[in-house]
């Protein structure tokens, strides 16, 4: 199973008419969760093809509009089509708050919809999304209010099982083959034990990603991003700009790049920028500090 990237929107504090606002698409065979959920983010989805009815969960970093604002229409989107799988919602402290008001208001309609939230607090920790194939993760950034990051990866996969040996061993073919594969012995009819141990190799690491926005450089991203297939990095705004960056919680190209670094991610994606910027630009200042650096554009995958 592979992950791919979806950006839905790209654009920091407002859309605009080439970037929507915050919103990233994580998606697997069958699956797929929603990080951040700005403004337009449904659409966003259905125009690439992400079924609304396979969502697992939505993880918003804060609640900063530009982030948030869409939540309440895609709920109530859910709700309308009768949704009755619970959906996770995870967010800082207060996001449950905000939901119980806007549904008091009437601004909700979630139907028989379960949406269970879970507030991350503190240092955040593992997200449970109970019947997804998706291990989550949070951890804090640093922005002007509550922010949290997320990793989200894909379980890792038995190694490969060398079946020319597994025949010389003696095993059969079918179930035991399986068994061997999943790391476990077998019990031959003759009542020998065959282990996994040189017949299967090693476990292969699922595919993952992390989510950085918004935020100033910080230690937690280089957590979150440690040995990713891709880093989603927020880079509002060109280096020559990064006091202005700092002052509002921002990051730019270049300090995503040191992060992506020393994070040593694969891959770093540029997102959130300014509508003052243009992605590619952010990202050709950045090239020079990581080696595959992407300026995430609205509706363009991204494979991992």
């Amino acid at each position: 199973m592979r992950l791919k990237l979806v950006p839905l929107g790209t654009s920091a504090g407002r859309p605009t008419l080439l970037r929507g606002a915050s919103a990233l698409a994580v998606a697997a065979e069958g699956s797929w969760v929603l990080c951040d959920c700005g403004e337009g983010a449904q659409i966003a989805a259905l125009r690439a093809g992400l079924s609304l009815s396979r969502l697992d969960a939505v993880l918003i970093t804060h609640l900063h509009g530009d982030h948030f604002n869409g939540l309440p229409g895609l709920l109530g989107t859910l709700g309308l089509e009768g949704r009755q799988r619970p959906l996770v919602v995870a967010g800082p402290p207060g996001t449950a708050a905000l939901l119980q008001h806007l549904a008091q208001a009437g601004s909700l309609g979630t139907g028989d919809m379960e949406v269970r939230v879970f507030e991350q607090q503190d240092n955040g920790g593992e997200v449970r999304i109970d019947g997804s194939p998706f291990l989550v993760e949070s951890r804090p950034l640093a922005h002007r209010v509550p922010t949290y990051g997320f990793r989200v990866a894909l379980p890792d996969r038995p190694g490969a099982l060398d079946v020319e040996k597994a025949d010389a061993a003696g095993v059969p073919r079918g179930p035991m083959l399986a068994e061997l594969k999943s790391g476990r012995a077998v019990t031959l009819p003759d009542g020998r034990v065959v282990a996994p141990d040189g017949l299967v190799g090693p476990r292969q690491r699922g595919a993952s990603m992390a989510y950085a926005l918004d935020t100033v450089p910080c230690a937690s991203a280089v957590e979150l991003g440690r040995g990713v297939d891709a880093l989603v990095h927020e880079a509002t705004y060109e280096h020559a700009r990064a006091a202005l960056a700092h002052e509002r919680g921002h990051s730019t190209g270049v300090e995503a790049a040191r992060i992506g670094a020393e994070a040593e991610a694969a891959t770093l994606v540029l997102t959130h920028f300014s509508p003052s910027v243009t992605g590619e630009a952010v990202a050709e200042e950045a090239r020079s500090i990581h080696p595959r650096i992407l300026p995430a554009q609205d509706l363009s995958e991204i494979p991992l």
